[in-house]
Parts: structure tokens; sequence; C-alpha cells
């Protein structure tokens, strides 16, 4: 944590976050949960190393107005001690009370709301909300009002449709994750639908691999052809591993319907083609509705599903009534290479400029040119 002295010097705090806390974290957003005028924070914890699929814990941490903070996950919200894998999380009053209520998500995990009952606590509302069945591979949620209404929505970047990846409630992506042989190493199995059953993702020799006790099971690709989850494992194995559902891949606007719910509904093709990890929502082109900024792609994946680089930069032009429409690169002058992590606006003199942060690459900067009202934007790397 680093303290501004007001003249936009940053110092490391004497303070730090608590230091029992040495997991693979994701994301930190400051809210003030308890109304008492500072700001307490949510930290997100990804995975749990050589454990991936295990649900990972998020923690409450309360801040005594001085700067130190203390972990109350347990009597505010017990339910984080389950979080899943937390991608991103944001604080904010969907049903306008005037408390800070939480959403958080991650990978096969739902939209998941956590109201404020007020008194220090949170209570999750995800079933409720309509968001029970959201699961997905979700990488960032943004908060802003995108139908004008006075309530704030939801965006939700996903994996995408642009894959062989696909999801449904009926055929749903899982993943099992567990020690399937006993040797205290937990493995990782996906499955997909094709037609009416699901089948592993993961091809014969990678799967031998990782579990060689399989080998004499399938001593070639041809026994291997056509098996399924239950085919491969007994009752007792799957029985004992960790089974993760996602329901759907879209990247997603979730309307507010100001009742304590929200209603889903896909963001345009243009902006399923790649993997969304960057999300702004801001007035591009100045008509006094929402438009929306995405970036993204994903360059590690393993050969046999191919990487997804299909994005380079993606404008939706909003109604302000929640639908959007995709401009072209040709009329925004935005085409963004490499794997985008976040997007942010700035706002410098009587200039707004895009900054946009990548893996390996330097940050890229965009102007947006005040001399026309059409949104385009010109870059000034």
């Amino acid at each position: 944590m680093y303290l501004n002295d007001g003249k936009g010097k940053f110092t490391k705090s004497a303070q730090l976050l608590p230091s029992y806390i040495f997991e693979s974290t994701s994301c930190v957003t400051a809210g003030d949960y308890d109304g008492d005028g500072d700001l307490d924070l949510f930290v997100g914890v990804r995975l749990k190393p050589f454990s991936y699929g295990y649900a990972c814990k998020g923690y409450i941490l309360q801040n005594n107005g001085k700067g130190i903070f203390k972990d109350v996950t347990g009597e505010v919200c017990p339910e984080l001690k389950q979080a899943g894998m937390v991608t991103d999380a944001k604080w904010f009053d969907y049903d306008r009370d005037g408390k800070a209520d939480l959403v958080i998500t991650g990978e096969y995990m739902p939209i998941r709301l956590l109201h404020n009952e007020g008194g220090g606590r949170l209570q999750e509302t995800t079933g409720s909300a309509g968001l029970g069945k959201s699961n997905g591979w979700w990488n960032r949620l943004e908060i802003a009002d995108i139908n004008n209404d006075g309530y704030p929505d939801i965006v939700g970047g996903n994996h995408g449709l642009n894959s062989r990846f696909r999801a449904s409630e009926s055929k749903p992506v899982r993943m099992y994750a567990g020690d399937f042989e006993n040797n205290g190493t937990v493995n990782q199995v996906i499955t997909c639908y094709n037609q009416d059953s699901a089948y592993p993702v993961l091809l014969r020799h990678d799967l031998v691999n990782v579990l060689p006790s399989l080998k004499k099971k399938y001593l070639k690709y041809e026994n291997y052809k056509n098996q399924t989850i239950g085919d491969i494992f007994s009752k007792e194995q799957l029985s004992r591993a960790t089974e993760l559902e996602s329901y759907t891949m879209a990247s997603t606007v979730f309307i507010n319907t100001k009742n304590g719910g929200f209603k889903g509904s896909a963001l345009p093709a243009e902006a399923q083609l790649s993997p969304v990890y960057g999300i702004l929502v801001s007035d591009v082109d100045g008509d006094g509705n929402q438009d929306i900024i995405l970036g993204g792609n994903f360059y590690e994946s393993k050969p046999e599903v191919g990487i997804y680089d299909a994005s380079y930069g993606v404008v939706l032009k909003g109604d302000g009534a929640g639908h959007f429409k995709s401009i072209p690169a040709q009329q925004t002058g935005i085409s963004i290479k490499g794997a985008v992590r976040d997007i942010v606006e700035l706002q410098c003199g009587h200039q707004r400029l895009l900054l946009i942060a990548k893996n390996n690459a330097a940050p890229e900067l965009y102007r947006q040119n005040t001399r026309e009202t059409t949104g385009k934007t010109k870059n000034k790397q």
C-alpha cells in the first residue's frame, strides 16, 4: 500500500496489509462497507498453487481509520471463505439503499452478489438476483449506469464465443479437479459436450503423462477415442474430485431491474471474438449514452485449442437503453495488437486519453480527437 501526500508523491506505508495473506491474489477493491467513513478492502484470491480448481478465500479487510487492516471475513461474510477462483470484484450500491454492496466473479463462478445488510454484515443474494446460473470464465467486471435509469449495471468480460469451448445450462463446460491417483498431486480434466455426451478435452498423450496409471488402459489412441469422463474414472474417483461448471462464455451486460435483480444480455458478436480482460465504460461520442471499449486476447493456450488473438479492440456504441452496436475500426481509429489486460480513461487538461496496458509490451496511449464529435480517436504512441 502506497500513501499519497496530496502532491502526487507516493510513499510505501509502514503498515502493510495483513502479513499472513501469502496467497496468489488477483484483485483488490476499496469501499466503505461498514459506513464509518474510511475505506475497507476486499482482496480476491485467484488460485491455490498446484491445486487449480479448488475454491479460494476472499478477504474482507476492515480499516480502523488509521490505515491498519484486520481480516473480518468470518464475521462479515463467512461465505467468502469458499469464494472460488476470483478474478475481479467491485464495491457498488446496486439497490441504492446507501450501503456499499459487493460483486465478485472468477473462473467457473457466477456473478456473485453480496448485499450489505447493515451492521457490518454481507449476505449473498446471487440466486434471488437472477445470477445463480451465470457461471462462466469471467475475467473482468465494470460497473456503470448503462441505461440511464439511475441504477448501476454490470459489464462482464468473459472467454468469448470464438473457441471450441461452448457452454449452456444443459450442456456446460465442466472441470474435474482432484487427486485421481492418490499421490498428493491435483490434476484437472475439462470436458465439453459433443451432441449429447461430454468428452475430455485432454489428448491421450497429455492424459497418460499426468496420470500414468491409465497407460495400460489406453495403450493406443484408438482405445481413447469416444471415452467419456465416466469411462476413464471410477465413480469413487469422481466423487472425490471437485466438479465445477460453466454455463456461458459470452461477455455480457447485466441490466439492473431496480427490484434487486439483474437481467443478462450478451454483447454483440464483435465483442465475442476473444477473451475480454480490459473494459472501459464511457460516453465516447458525447451523445449522453454510455459506450463500451473492450480489449483482450490470450497467447498461452495449448496448440490443440489455438491462441486467442482475434481482438484488436472493440468500441460498442450504446443507445442508452442497454443495447450496443459495434463501430468499425476505420471510424474509431482504435487498433490494438497484443494481450490487453486493462483500459483506463485519463483526463489531461481538456483532453481525454485512453491508456491501454498489455502483457509483455509497453502501454499504448490514444488521444480523443476533440476537433470532431464522432468519437474518433487517434493513436499518439
